[in-house]
């Protein structure tokens, strides 16, 4: 697993590797990366939908079915109102990959979420069909909080990167968030005016304790209004518009310490970093759904790219120590920084199948659907707001294109019915994006759920437990074998709850 998140990331980065350390920091945060964070979606809608793990292409009658196959909202033959909320429990254990000790770190994080709001209008309908149903909806598609934190002891510096970054450039062509602070506070220097800038690491053997923690938050939500019909109890069709907005913070506190004075004048060094990404954007999905005799189902989902709008605004800080004939430390802060820019993410298409189940006084589903989305598709656009970026815009997207894939994932559900009480459970097997990864399962969610069916008012619950692993350098150097890589495993449990009034 190590060696194939290494390869990973070495393959997703280095071709850029050259052009971002003569881009501004900024920049970076854009990157195959973030496509694929905002082209991923959790499980989403209403509790009864998660308790089946988000398979319900080819059932109707929930709220949840927008986000999946809005023709399943077909099958209201009542107005309704619902509304819910989950808590995530998350826990991350993260290491350096190249520490000499693999010291691990965990960290737990709890987050109350509002998960879903909802009206459903049932309308007169026309002749021909049975139900003809206006939906208004709110929903999270995604959550991105999180904490982690690791330390260790390798080789290597930070500031052989700002180093890297300055190398060539007079003073004041040195940008405003790396190479600038790093030269105002210290960390770099330029001993013989000759442009190539030095650091107080004098060898490339000696080790450096690091230590770093990341506060991530935010949510992906979307609003939406939908139409669905149902034409003789044979055919369904819906169609949605809806507005996605998203909010995603970081702030990363980087540091390096010689306890044990080791260096002869390296101290200490605190690099801390602030991202704030806002946006909003536009999509549509449309599905229909077959009833073929009375236990058959079919269903069939478009979901649209988002055109996303995003605006990043961001900011870092350099403090550094060094001891030469006494102890001295400065402070460089950058100017808050802006930048626009667009994302279209890829588009999914949805194929489902479903059986309904009936053994007297016990009734249900069982259902299946398929997923296919290709996610080497996600484009970028810098450039549309003034800004001067068509080379990296290129390289981006070249990178997605060489280093993302199409994706073939799954899920698994059943509900059965006792009377009034519901139970469920269902299994989500999401395909990994990356072409290093030849398609193989990364994220698996086991879900269960509970519920009781009113004539004029349900209640709903769901547990579930998503696993995935992520890496990422903490920051990007020329040589070979120097890059500070981390992996982070993350573990969420998560529990929902949704609540409905019909009428």
């Amino acid at each position: 697993m190590q060696k194939s998140l290494v390869k990973k990331i070495m393959s997703a980065n280095y071709v850029l590797l050259a052009l971002l350390l003569s881009l501004p920091f900024f920049i970076n945060a854009q990157s195959l990366t973030d496509a694929v964070r905002f082209t991923n979606q959790q499980i989403s809608g209403t509790a009864r939908t998660a308790g089946v793990a988000g398979s319900f292409g080819a059932m109707g009658g929930d709220f949840g079915s927008l986000n999946i196959n809005p023709a399943g909202l077909g099958d209201f033959y009542k107005s309704q109102f619902n509304f819910g909320f989950s808590m995530d429990a998350v826990k991350n254990e993260a290491f350096m990959v190249n520490d000499i000790n693999q010291n691990r770190e965990l960290v737990n994080d709890l987050n109350l979420n509002i998960n879903h709001l909802g009206y459903i209008a049932k309308l007169r309908p026309p002749s021909g069909l049975v139900s003809s149903n206006l939906i208004f909806g709110l929903s999270q598609t995604n959550n991105f909080t999180e904490e982690f934190s690791y330390s260790g002891r390798s080789v290597g510096s930070i500031t052989e990167r700002f180093a890297e970054v300055a190398n060539g450039l007079d003073l004041d062509q040195l940008d405003d968030f790396e190479a600038g602070p790093a030269y105002d506070s210290g960390a770099i220097f330029d001993k013989n005016d000759d442009r190539i800038y030095e650091t107080d690491f004098f060898d490339t053997i000696s080790m450096v304790n690091k230590n770093q923690y990341i506060d991530r938050s935010g949510k992906m939500n979307e609003l939406a209004i939908a139409w669905a019909g149902n034409f003789d109890n044979v055919v369904n069709f819906g169609v949605s518009v809806a507005m996605p907005f998203l909010s995603f913070e970081e702030y990363k506190e980087y540091n390096e310490t010689d306890p044990n004075d080791e260096l002869p004048v390296f101290t200490d060094l605190i690099y801390q970093e602030n991202l704030s990404t806002s946006g909003i954007g536009l999509n549509f999905k449309v599905g229909a759904m077959a009833k073929l005799a009375k236990i058959l189902r079919l269903g069939l989902a478009y979901h649209s790219p988002n055109w996303l709008t995003l605006t990043d605004d961001y900011s870092t800080e350099i403090s550094y120590t060094f001891d030469e004939n006494g102890q001295e430390n400065f402070t460089a802060e950058s100017p808050e920084g802006n930048f626009k820019y667009k994302l279209i993410t890829p588009a999914k298409i949805i194929a489902s199948g479903g059986l309904l189940l009936d053994f007297g006084d016990v009734k249900g589903f069982i259902n299946g659907d398929v997923i296919i989305q290709n996610y080497s598709r996600a484009n970028f656009d810098f450039t549309s707001f003034g800004t001067p970026f068509l080379q990296f815009q290129r390289e981006v997207n070249n990178n997605i294109n060489a280093e993302l894939k199409n994706t073939t994932s799954f899920r698994i559900g059943a509900e059965l019915a006792y009377k009034k009480i519901r139970f469920r459970t269902g299994y989500n097997g999401q395909a990994s994006p990356y072409q290093i990864d030849d398609g193989s399962i990364i994220n698996q969610t086991v879900s269960f759920g509970l519920g009781y069916r009113g004539d004029n008012f349900y209640i709903d619950a769901a547990f579930f437990n998503l696993s995935d692993s992520e890496g990422y350098y903490t920051y990007l150097v020329l040589t070979d074998g120097r890059n500070h890589l981390v992996n982070k495993e993350k573990s969420t449990s998560k529990g929902m709850m949704s609540v409905g009034f019909m009428f």
